[in-house]
């Protein structure tokens, strides 16, 4: 008669209601219960597996079996391997003559040396293997697992627990006296659950500090010792009975050469009886509080004190349900560290390599870096599959690159997902990654090209690779075909471009030390990309820059053919590089012996910043991409001059690791001498700030041991990144904020942000125990201000570097092992190899900006007031000290020979202006300029520099510095881009009528403190009609439907945006001719502007416009004769239909001229009197309908 028996499960009680893992084992148990266990045995599992623990290869013994080694992890897909933590070898081999155990199992006669003469041995207290025997779906099968272990450290006296899929089957196993016998223990009719069984064994810590090892384990189906269980009621455990051999003896240990003792030993036998979990009791696992609890245990979690504790992915109440694990054995992860920081895992489509020989260096897997959307709350990484290359034989095909898009959640509740990965195949290394104003998303990708390996001259190491950048366009997903970047190697300079100096080696440990794998940079004022990596000369160890232009020409058929050894042009193509005053011969490849670098663009200065070291102290530089200011001390740009000693007082920086744009200068981290260090420099090279935000400085180690390297060189893991803006923002202050990361010497990792002013604004946090970052890759700054990396990482489950269970940040990841005989062996022998445990687990952290109070908003109410009141307190003030005035709407503020400034004549914050190098050569090509920027209030000009001043209070004072400043507040007699509704002041917006206020007709905005601040928000938004503002409240809507009414409501404000544009199909789309495709270059003229203002300005100044393509610095005016007729969809892009205002039909906005002095409530309002303009101004929503065609209806 069937009987509860197992797990506890009458037949009765199968069914859907159980967990998986739990449904599959009461099937297989009610099918154990008919007590024809021959049959039973004789299920879907594989007959035989065996592990010999302590080996790196596969063995196949003297009977054809293959014995897998320890060092492969466990994949749903593979036989089986390690759990958690990658057991380590011990050899056990001992003396001379050699000693053995004078018993071994009899079948190991002729293979005792490579089954018994080295163990496993734990990676901490524990070592587990899974093993995968048959389909999840398939009945249940039944083994004899087998243990064996010859003993050689110590002398015995291990003390052990062996655990079978959760459950004890030998409590406190003693090892005995080295090489005195084999211990051998047969574990019989032990079930599979979910198609596999896991052994786990697990050392006492308080005894030889928690030793667990075996020689071998085997998994025989058999149905050996079922029948005896036949019956028995087991409730979660499982019933199984033991046959053993473990004497205990003196240590008379045996031989070389001795003949096997094992029959002379009689087996022992433990009867039949049921295996319970660690916290169950009784003789049928029916006592304690998780007897009757199912955790779906083992691999779904495990019961603590009666409740369910969820393992591995798994959740519900009884851990049922399981993740969806892909073939890596990897699943999606998120961890909510605090009210800022998240951790998320995602599953890439191939594992991740890790660096190739030195894991040290890069203290992570293969280069990961990562750049943020401009507009999206995306991210893009490239990163490189783990494949071998390196061959001989081969052509420039292996290897694979990888483009990565994360999608990042609203709010930190929610994990970041993989959206999509693009693969570059014939590329074995990614290297750094930007982004272009339209959407396109460039990286480093190096291939292996074994002409020039074979022709290098200098070691292998030193080998050159080709370097090419990859690039994605984010819009549709689609690849490019890859362009070199850099020389083209070859040993005699037979054309521009040629040669050894400035190689990207293959393996060289000084150059790939001091900038990994290359930073790639994007100039959005040049449209160009910027390489700079480490580099050699022949041995020498140096760095090389290279500069291209997006729409750089391809080199001719002619300049190809002189290349001595070149790719073929369908894998890579060749452009014309850059030139100009950056460019040197030294900056193009040099041996400097170059030890750190780091790099920034500037946004505001449209120049790259660098900063680097070589023997001496940090030093910065300006590349020079644009003109640089006289006098700076990073003048002239080149390699040897324009260099800034990064030392205060009596303080130096002894390397570069992070520099970001902070106002016209520069906030950098550098570790110095005195510690970690935040410094603020000016745009002319002054040092303004030096605080040491953490003394204690982690050296960099040089093995998976932790030693420090021999020259104690620091980590490098200084980490600085805007957080809160966006990350082209070059605003700066007190009130702006940076993430900082270090590493002290006792290599925990910690977190803190900083102000514009290297202050500490908030407590520091220790997150060693839950990310890690490598070395070589920036942060990166999300749209919505928060700060975000990519990489990956194996856990330190012992401890040994921080908390158990942290990101392993000694060794994070292990290297691609390097066979420098490769080639010597065979053409098909690759270099370097799989990486060892690599995973395909992406590791993604997100710090997101806290809400910060501000000196502003702890005082809103008064500051609010009070600038109003200032704002007509002064506008006599303002108008008499303006000494002269121009019809073009410019006047000198305060006479000739000032300087401008804000609120006072020390006021001279750099958020204030922006400086703009195409102003600098003229008074007249400044107050152009002033002219492209909406915001504009202003200008100060000088000899060489251009100040076009957008302070939301305006220009309020100057101060007298020389003939050779003027300081001139532009006051505009014709309206720009904002008109009151109804009179503007105390009215709030409205849609069709006063009670029309739906929610979604606009954006909310709050502590937004100025007007101007608010307009500025409508600028930045291509759909927006108008906004409201309300002073007291600091709140600001951006309205995306027109305003047609408005309700009085004092202290409020109702303003429109000028609607001579139209957005044609709405948001991210490119304009077109008469069909989608129909982009013809005679259709537009390409204007650089910096705002989609300034690009409707430069319309307006065509009497043919048509109407505008704008994205991010690039102006398309369209002056088609049958206007725009059709769109394509492009993230990133607006194209708008113009129809003057003065020739638009009656239904669009009826506008009347104003002066701006008297309704413009920006500047010029803080600055004058206000007077209220009594028109009523009338809107009506909708195209205009007479240039539309039929496919935009």
């Amino acid at each position: 008669m069937l009987q509860s028996h197992g797990h506890g499960f009458p037949a009765s009680t199968c069914g859907p209601a159980l967990s998986f893992f739990a449904l599959a084992l009461c099937l297989a148990l009610q099918d154990r219960g008919l007590a024809e266990a021959a049959e039973a045995s004789a299920g879907a599992g594989v007959a035989w597996v065996g592990i010999n623990g302590g080996f790196d290869e596969d063995y196949v013994d003297s009977q054809g079996r293959l014995w897998h080694h320890t060092h492969e992890a466990w994949t749903p897909k593979s036989w089986g391997g390690w759990m958690g933590s990658e057991p380590r070898d011990y050899s056990n081999s001992w003396g001379s003559p050699r000693m053995k155990c004078k018993t071994w199992p009899k079948d190991y006669d002729q293979d005792y040396e490579a089954l018994l003469h080295h163990y496993s041995i734990e990676a901490g207290t524990n070592q587990t293997f899974r093993v995968n025997l048959q389909d999840s779906q398939e009945p249940v099968s039944y083994y004899t697992v087998k243990y064996n272990f010859c003993e050689k450290q110590w002398h015995g006296g291990g003390k052990m627990d062996i655990v079978i899929n959760g459950k004890v089957v030998k409590k406190d196993y003693i090892t005995k006296c080295h090489h005195t016998r084999t211990d051998i223990y047969h574990f019989k009719c032990i079930p599979t659950l979910a198609g596999v069984i896991e052994v786990s064994i697990q050392g006492d810590p308080d005894v030889k500090g928690g030793q667990a090892r075996f020689s071998t384990l085997e998994f025989e189906k058999s149905s050996d010792g079922c029948g005896s269980c036949s019956g028995k009621s087991c409730g979660k455990g499982f019933c199984s009975s033991t046959s053993f051999y473990d004497y205990s003896s003196r240590c008379d240990f045996g031989s070389e050469g001795m003949v096997n003792e094992f029959d002379l030993e009689e087996a022992q036998e433990e009867a039949s009886s049921c295996k319970c979990d660690a916290d169950v009791q009784g003789e049928a696992c029916e006592l304690g509080a998780c007897a009757a609890v199912s955790c779906n245990e083992p691999f779904g979690g495990f019961c603590l004190e009666g409740k369910c504790q969820c393992i591995e992915g798994h959740s519900g109440e009884n851990c049922e349900v399981a993740p969806d694990i892909d073939d890596f054995g990897c699943y999606a992860q998120h961890e909510e560290v605090s009210d800022f920081l998240t951790v998320s895992t995602v599953c890439l489509p191939e594992l991740i390599a890790g660096p190739a020989r030195h894991g040290h260096i890069f203290r992570g897997p293969s280069p990961m870096n990562a750049v943020a959307d401009k507009t999206q709350p995306n991210l893009y990484f490239s990163w490189t599959a783990d494949l071998e290359y390196g061959k001989a034989a081969s052509a420039g095909d292996e290897g694979r690159v990888y483009v990565s898009k994360l999608v990042l959640p609203s709010g930190k509740g929610e994990p970041v997902v993989l959206a999509e990965s693009k693969a570059f195949d014939g590329f074995a290394r990614a290297g750094g990654i930007d982004l272009t104003e339209d959407g396109l998303v460039g990286t480093l990708c190096a291939k292996y090209w074994h002409p020039w390996v074979e022709n290098t001259g200098k070691g292998l190491h030193n080998a050159a690779m080709v370097l090419a950048v990859c690039e994605v366009n984010t819009t549709t997903m689609q690849t490019k075909k890859p362009w070199q970047i850099g020389k083209q190697y070859q040993a005699e300079e037979t054309a521009p471009n040629t040669g050894i100096w400035g190689s990207l080696p293959l393996s060289a440990w000084f150059a790939q030390r001091s900038a990994g794998y290359g930073y790639l940079v994007y100039s959005p004022a040049h449209r160009s990309w910027t390489a700079w990596y480490g580099a050699t000369v022949g041995s020498h160890t140096g760095f090389a820059m290279h500069t291209y232009y997006r729409d750089a020409p391809m080199i001719s058929a002619e300049e190809y053919e002189k290349y001595s050894y070149p790719v073929p042009r369908d894998q890579v193509e060749f452009l014309e590089e850059a030139s100009g005053p950056w460019r040197d011969h030294h900056r193009t490849g040099t041996g400097d012996h170059q030890a750190s670098a780091a790099v920034s663009y500037h946004p505001l200065l449209q120049d790259i910043g660098l900063q680097k070291h070589t023997h001496g102290p940090v030093y910065m530089q300006q590349y020079g991409l644009s003109p640089l200011s006289e006098g700076s001390a990073f003048s002239p740009p080149g390699h040897k001059t324009g260099r800034l000693e990064l030392s205060f007082s009596n303080d130096t920086g002894v390397q570069a690791n992070a520099l970001r744009p902070c106002g016209d200068g520069w906030l950098v981290g550098i570790i110095a001498e005195s510690g970690n260090v935040c410094a603020k420099i000016s745009r002319l090279g002054e040092i303004l700030k030096w605080k040491v935000i953490e003394a204690s400085v982690g050296k960099m180690p040089c093995g998976s041991s932790g030693k420090n390297c021999g020259d104690q060189a620091p980590g490098r893991m200084l980490r600085l990144a805007r957080l809160g803006r966006e990350s082209d923002s070059s605003d700066c202050g007190p009130e702006q904020r940076f993430l900082m990361g270090f590493e002290k010497s006792d290599k925990s990792r910690w977190l803190v942000e900083l102000d514009g002013d290297c202050n500490e604004v908030s407590e520091r946090s220790d997150v060693t125990r839950h990310t890690h970052w490598p070395l070589y890759q920036d942060w990166t700054t999300t749209a919505d201000g928060a700060v975000a990396w990519v990489t990956s990482w194996h856990i330190d489950k012992e401890g040994r570097w921080g908390p158990a269970g942290s990101p392993n940040g000694v060794w994070p990841y292990d290297p691609k092992p390097m066979n420098e005989d490769a080639h010597e062996e065979s053409p098909q022998t690759p270099l370097f190899g799989p990486t060892p445990d690599a995973t395909n687990a992406a590791k993604i952290t997100v710090y997101y900006p806290r809400s910060v109070p501000t000196t502003s908003s702890t005082t809103s109410t008064a500051m609010t007031t009070t600038t109003v009141s200032a704002s007509t307190s002064t506008s006599s003030t303002s108008s008499s000290t303006s000494s002269s005035g121009g019809s073009d709407g410019f006047e000198d503020v305060d006479g000739l020979g000032r300087a401008c400034r804000g609120a006072h004549e020390n006021d001279n914050s750099a958020s204030h202006y922006r400086v703009v190098a195409s102003g600098s050569g003229s008074l007249e090509a400044c107050k152009a300029a002033c002219l492209l920027e909406p915001l504009c209030v202003g200008l100060e000009f000088s000899k060489g520099r251009c100040e076009v001043w957008t302070r939301p209070g305006g220009i309020r004072a100057t101060k007298a510095l020389g003939p050779n400043f003027r300081c001139l507040r532009y006051e505009p007699d014709e309206p720009n881009s904002f008109q009151p509704v109804e009179g503007g002041l105390g009215k709030t917006c409205r849609g069709a009528n006063a009670d029309d206020n739906s929610p979604n007709y606009y954006e909310t905005h709050e502590g937004v403190d100025h007007l101007f601040e608010c307009k500025a928000l409508c600028l930045k938004n291509a759909e927006c009609k108008g906004i409201e503002y309300g002073f007291v409240l600091r709140r600001c809507e951006v309205w995306t439907r027109a305003v047609q009414a408005t309700a009085s409501v004092e202290g409020f404000a109702c303003w429109a945006r000028d609607t001579d544009f139209q957005l044609v199909n709405g948001a991210d789309q490119a304009c077109r001719g008469a069909h989608s495709n129909d982009n013809s270059a005679s259709y537009y003229t390409v204007v650089r502007e910096q705002s989609l203002d300034a690009c409707k300005l430069a319309c307006t100044g065509h009497t043919d416009c048509k109407g505008i393509e704008y994205s991010a610095g690039r102006c398309e005016v369209w002056t088609r004769p049958e206007g725009i007729q059709a769109t394509f969809p492009l993230k990133g892009f607006s194209c708008l239909r113009y129809q003057s205002s003065s020739t638009a039909s009656p239904a669009l906005v009826q506008k009347k001229p104003r002066s701006r002095r008297q309704y413009f409530l920006g500047p010029a309002f803080l600055q004058t009197g206000y007077k209220q303009p009594t028109s009523v101004t009338e809107f009506t929503e909708g195209p205009d309908v007479t240039d539309v065609t039929d496919s935009e209806l």
